[in-house]
């Protein structure tokens, strides 16, 4: 003959249960890890419009999605580059608001520092600290040498980093400026 359950035996394999179920909807260090590699991959991405827009600015939007693309494909394409700030300063000067949710600065394409002869000569290596002003407008504003190497290395890299092709920081549907830290690493090969 069986023994009833007891209340506290019930709730033990009830909890027992939902822990079971709990563990088993837990992401994993690898789950986290593969949805953040993902993240940054879209991070890169424009996104279509998602708030509402006139059919002009989903025409301009689209238009500059697809001119972002070509500028991240060919990353040094002076055509590409100069289509991609056109549409955005048509944009500006038309009005138009970026019909996407607030977001993060998106670098399409960043210029590698040039190396020296004096530098090479001397077998300076490491990085330049920088802090680089994003402009609501497409281009890159004041760059401010943190901490240098000399050289001529901290020139080059404020060079590069003028160089630099990026949509800009929406907030509020508005392109807005923004200090982003960065280094530029100078290496010997």
């Amino acid at each position: 003959m069986s023994r009833p359950l007891s209340i506290y035996s019930i709730l033990i394999v009830l909890i027992c249960l939902w822990t079971i179920n709990v563990s088993a909807q837990l992401p994993t260090e690898s789950d986290r890890a593969r949805r953040a590699a993902l993240s940054m991959l879209r991070h890169n991405e424009i996104p279509e419009a998602s708030l509402d827009c006139s059919p002009e600015e989903a025409k301009w939007w689209s238009d500059l999605r697809i001119a972002a693309m070509r500028v991240q494909e060919n990353r040094w394409g002076k055509k590409e580059k100069d289509r991609f700030l056109r549409l955005l300063h048509e944009g500006e000067q038309k009005s138009y608001q970026p019909p996407v949710p607030n977001r993060s600065i998106t670098v399409l394409s960043r210029a590698e520092p040039r190396y020296t002869e004096e530098a090479r000569r001397k077998k300076i290596k490491g990085s330049v600290a920088l802090v680089v002003e994003i402009r609501p407008d497409g281009y890159v504003g004041e760059v401010e040498v943190v901490q240098g190497l000399d050289a001529g290395l901290d020139e080059n890299a404020v060079e590069a980093a003028h160089r630099i092709v990026f949509l800009p920081p929406v907030k509020d549907r508005k392109f807005v400026a923004f200090r982003m830290p960065m280094t530029m690493s100078f290496n010997i090969y």
